[in-house]
């Protein structure tokens, strides 16, 4: 019976990110389409970093949605702050890479959306 809910949460959330990663390539082409784009923000985006003054959605195009299930992933009136967690190649998807217990990088934004710092605490 537990090796059967664990195939069954896995498949869930393997889905699950499919349809999430289906969303950001497409935020990413529309992103990238925009031919007001500053240079310097196509850039950080080709190279898969941040810059300060992105957009949300150029963040998404950059790193991909936030971690939804996070503690620190939250809307508030006075901008939003979002939790990502890059696992390494010996990380496992579970403990706090998987539930965003732990380190991560913490990324905060204005009442307008736009990025204003990021932190790794």
């Amino acid at each position: 019976m537990n090796k059967r809910l664990a195939i069954t949460v896995i498949a869930t959330v393997l889905i699950l990110s499919g349809c999430s990663a289906v969303k950001d390539n497409r935020i990413r082409q529309e992103v990238l389409a925009d031919s007001n784009l500053p240079e310097e923000i196509r850039r950080a985006i080709d190279l898969k970093e941040l810059a300060v003054g992105m957009t949300q959605e150029q963040v998404i195009a950059s790193w991909g949605s936030p971690c939804k299930w996070c503690y620190r992933t939250r809307k508030s009136s006075s901008g939003d702050t979002w939790e990502y967690h890059i696992p390494g190649a010996d990380s496992v998807i579970v403990g706090s890479d998987f539930v965003g217990i732990g380190t991560g990088t913490y990324l905060y934004f204005d009442k307008d959306r736009i990025l204003k710092y990021w932190s790794n605490q």
